[in-house]
């Protein structure tokens, strides 16, 4: 049976999973985390599956820093499900607890196989490859990406 982590879970339950969340608001969140605090309260590769949609925006840390604690939590061939909010759409600003926002190319920095990943290589050493997206939703405020690790 797959191990899957919800991170940042707010109303959107997985059953089965561990969902988490920064604040126990409802009986069903298994973890409370803050997860701008590192390391994270998991063990290194525990999970087959991380599901961060709409949560890492959120942290005081950077992309880099969430995305690399991810990798150590995710077991090989693993993979991150990520939901982003893209700059050039207004509800990402609306929000005044988004810290960042990104670009339709950002995920593609963690892929060394990709242009981005090539040129940034140097960002971190924890490697991905991107296997769905990046794409941005209908509305286009939201960039979604299935990224799998490389280990």
């Amino acid at each position: 049976m797959k191990k899957i982590l919800n991170l940042g879970c707010g109303n959107r339950l997985i059953p089965g999973a561990v969902n988490h969340d920064r604040i126990k608001h409802r009986p069903e969140i298994d973890v409370v985390w803050d997860l701008s605090v590192l390391p994270w309260p998991w063990e290194d590769e525990r999970f087959d599956l991380v599901n961060a949609r709409a949560v890492l925006e959120h942290l005081d840390i950077d992309l880099i820093a969430s995305v690399n604690e991810i990798w150590r939590i995710v077991k090989p061939g693993g993979r991150l499900v990520l939901k982003l909010p893209y700059w050039k759409h207004n509800n990402s600003y609306m929000d005044p607890t988004h810290r960042w926002f990104a670009a339709l190319e950002t995920p593609t920095v963690f892929d060394p196989e990709l242009p981005y990943g090539k040129q940034y290589n140097f960002y971190t050493d924890r490697k991905w490859k991107v296997v769905k997206g990046p794409s941005l939703n209908d509305a286009k405020s939201s960039i979604h990406c299935t990224l799998e690790v490389r280990k």
